[in-house]
């Protein structure tokens, strides 16, 4: 996303988008106090084209609730230290109610027939069937879960205790919360899914994915680097050797496509 001045963007959605004037006047007053207090200097408040600040994505007034001087320099420099947004990105979760030493929630296997709406503790949810598809025992029964199941019973199922909302106070959307937790339980270590998403091809490892990359590259195809990272780039190659072969133009990475580039 390209970067822009934050108190050109709020003014503009200010004064020229009536659907957001409200909303952006209080978040350009809110930039215009953090330049007072000289935290940051105009030249360096850059952010999105709606005001979303530093590597963070902080808008103003959340910045002011929950900006942290994390590396005591005397400024909440969110853009350019990274102990500093580190700092108010943990400040936020703290203070709408993170419960320390507790997860986010649990990938689990549901039992046949229908379940309950609403929530429940763990050993109510238990004692309907549902376990966690790992096999290992929930860390606190007493724990109030929501289950949610994102891609229908064909996916993976998730019993989301507190620590899930919190997530969603800084980014109200159940697919971005779920991705942080999951994110964040492969980084400790974890495994990852038990049961994958429904998905209209089959995964590749990441191994497979840079072979992907490279095969494309060796067919004139890809040049980019093989990161097994699938962007655009990517994608327009493996739709681009997918014309070449009669393969549905998709884009994805698929095992199949592998094969197909196996062969040649």
């Amino acid at each position: 996303d390209i970067m822009r001045n934050v108190i050109r963007s709020l003014a503009t959605l200010a004064y020229g988008d009536p659907q957001r004037s409200k909303y952006a006047r209080t978040q350009l007053i809110a930039a215009l106090k953090i330049l007072q207090t000289g935290d940051i200097d105009e030249s360096h408040l850059m952010g999105s084209w709606a005001g979303a600040m530093g590597q963070t994505q902080f808008i103003p007034t959340s910045y002011q609730r929950y900006a942290v001087d994390m590396d005591g320099n005397g400024r909440r420099d969110i853009w350019n230290s990274i102990p500093d947004a580190l700092a108010t990105s943990a400040n936020l979760l703290r203070k709408n109610g993170w419960q320390a030493g507790k997860t986010w929630g649990y990938e689990v296997t549901l039992p046949a027939g229908k379940l309950p709406a609403g929530s429940k503790t763990l050993a109510q949810w238990q004692a309907l069937g549902v376990v966690r598809a790992n096999g290992k025992p929930f860390r606190n029964l007493t724990d109030k879960a929501t289950l949610k199941v994102p891609d229908g019973r064909g996916g993976p199922a998730f019993l989301m205790i507190r620590n899930f909302s919190v997530i969603k106070a800084y980014n109200n959307a159940d697919k971005y919360a779920l991705a942080v937790g999951l994110l964040a339980d492969e980084i400790a270590g974890g495994t990852g899914l038990v049961q994958d998403w429904q998905r209209p091809f089959t995964k590749l490892s990441f191994e497979e994915r840079q072979e992907l990359q490279k095969r494309l590259s060796e067919h004139g195809y890809y040049d980019g680097k093989f990161d097994g990272k699938i962007g655009d780039g990517s994608k327009a190659a493996i739709m681009a050797y997918q014309a070449k072969v009669g393969l549905t133009q998709d884009g994805y990475p698929s095992l199949e496509v592998l094969k197909w580039l196996r062969k040649q």
